[in-house]
């Protein structure tokens, strides 16, 4: 089916040059690439140019402004100002008013589903009164008050220096409520937004989305077409792949880390002797080998994070076998299936580790299947399953927002850690409470360290987002500083 936002000239697009028009090779998947439920890499790439960014955050974490005018805190009434640019649209031809921006930090607390929103939003003061509820309505929470057309103040319950820097992913950016179904995180059709770019062309059936400058400005192509399903067009970027006769370029720093995430519904998975067994039998070494993408990681937080208690992991296969014959329930000669979401384990390079963590496992006593699956979200009325493989992002600026994922009835995590834990929300909310950033050090180690105790999460490797390049049709790929998020608009054809 194809699907205009709006009404398309289709002879402008044949008019447009071969240069002018960058096309963008996603990764392959049942889920559209800018729903909630498609990889985050793949999400992001998508929706970046489209939905544009209230703020934009530099290397160093420095803020500059976006879609907002200016942000700032007013000391008078202990709240962060919010104001948008003048004269700001939708692509679909509606004025953007400050309501719109209400319900842009909002909307995901409508949803009966885990959302982003509460791991990284869930501060703002009086924010449970909405939670539940099925229809946005102005002024339903405290902590938000609309000013002007143009502005509103944002309360929180407790200091958070990493609001703002939550602001600059564009999944929080401004957007119009009629473009979402009843559950406001699943678009009518396609993404709508305020950015740079907007949706000319979908056709889900053929796996395409193209999208266009709304203004030219400097090198930025003037079209970007982004594949899902296998094509025959030339492609200029794929997008955490390795193409034919392409260039790889790959970030400086990790963009998420993959682990083993235990199904605490398990009686086997809650049971600290099994937890700790399959942290012994793995050799990180050995999974990240040959892979110059990945990097043997040892701790719940990626190498460039601050709170890190830098321990060693060391396996002891020994101990590891010991230790499972202990564990209750536990079937030794059962092979157990683990699933894995977005881990290219079928991939002859990048799915290496599969098979080394499945003989790792065997060689400690126990017997796993490793598959491919493309469920983004752990189903909670799962009770057999051990655990699974995922990667968590590692392009936060405050790592707190990490830990708040394991935590919580409604996080998008559950079940892979403990319900009402009393010794990690004590932990947790001491660390939001912390006013300088030598108490949020001490306060983020104590929070790994207590991870590691516990052996809620395994940790295996770090991983930089992969990109593959024409080199003889792409120039440049410009600044790429957004972590997981691959900014294709910055981009600039031969």
């Amino acid at each position: 089916m194809l699907v205009a936002q709006t009404t398309l000239d289709k002879k402008a697009i044949a008019r447009t040059s071969a240069k002018d028009r960058m096309n963008v090779l996603l990764p392959l998947g049942k889920e559209l690439p800018f729903s909630k439920d498609a990889p985050v890499d793949t999400m992001y790439a998508t929706i970046t140019p489209i939905l544009g960014q209230l703020i934009y955050t530099s290397n160093s974490y420095d803020l500059e402004p976006g879609l907002l005018e200016s942000f700032s805190w007013d000391f008078e009434s202990s709240a962060y100002i919010l104001k948008l640019k003048p004269n700001l649209s939708f692509h679909n031809g509606r004025k953007v008013t400050s309501k719109d921006l209400e319900f842009s930090l909002l909307r995901g607390f409508y949803s009966s589903r885990p959302s982003f929103f509460l791991a990284f939003l869930n501060n703002i003061k009086g924010i449970d009164a909405i939670k539940g509820k099925k229809k946005f309505v102005s002024g339903q929470v405290s902590g938000i008050k609309v000013i002007d057309e143009q502005s509103i103040s944002v309360k929180l319950n407790e200091p958070n220096p990493s609001f703002l820097h939550s602001l600059a992913r564009a999944y929080f950016s401004v957007v119009p409520i009629e473009a979402f179904g009843s559950n406001y995180e699943t678009w009518n059709e396609y993404p709508v937004g305020a950015g740079a770019y907007k949706v000319s062309e979908f056709n889900s059936k053929a796996g395409k989305l193209v999208i266009t400058r709304v203004k030219k400005s400097g090198e930025s192509p003037n079209e970007i077409a982004f594949y899902f399903k296998k094509t025959t067009e030339p492609i200029d970027i794929e997008l955490s792949s390795h193409g034919e006769n392409k260039k790889v370029v790959s970030s400086k720093r990790s963009a998420s880390l993959t682990g083993i995430y235990f199904n605490f519904n398990s009686s086997i998975a809650s049971n600290i002797n099994f937890r700790k067994a399959i942290d012994l039998a793995v050799d990180r070494n050995e999974l990240a080998k040959d892979v110059e993408i990945y990097s043997p990681a040892d701790e719940f937080l990626a190498k460039h994070f601050w709170g890190r208690i830098k321990h060693k992991k060391e396996k002891d296969i020994a101990v590891a076998n010991s230790l499972l014959k202990k564990v209750k329930g536990l079937d030794l000669s059962k092979t157990y299936k683990i699933p894995v979401f977005n881990g290219k384990i079928s991939d002859p390079k990048y799915g290496k580790y599969a098979q080394r963590l499945e003989s790792q496992l065997q060689k400690a006593g126990l017997k796993v299947k490793l598959f491919e699956s493309n469920d983004k979200k752990f189903p909670e009325s799962d009770k057999t399953t051990l655990f699974r493989l995922a990667s968590l992002g590692a392009d936060v600026a405050d790592p707190i927002i990490l830990f708040g994922l394991l935590r919580g009835k409604n996080s998008p995590l559950k079940p892979h850690f403990p319900l009402n834990d009393k010794i990690y929300e004590d932990l947790f909310i001491k660390a939001q409470h912390t006013t300088t950033l030598d108490q949020r050090v001490m306060a983020i180690k104590n929070l790994s360290s207590y991870l590691h105790d516990e052996t809620w999460v395994v940790p295996l490797f770090e991983k930089k987002l992969l990109v593959s390049i024409n080199p003889n049709s792409v120039k440049d790929t410009g600044l790429q500083d957004g972590g997981l998020t691959f900014f294709v608009e910055r981009t600039k054809l031969k």
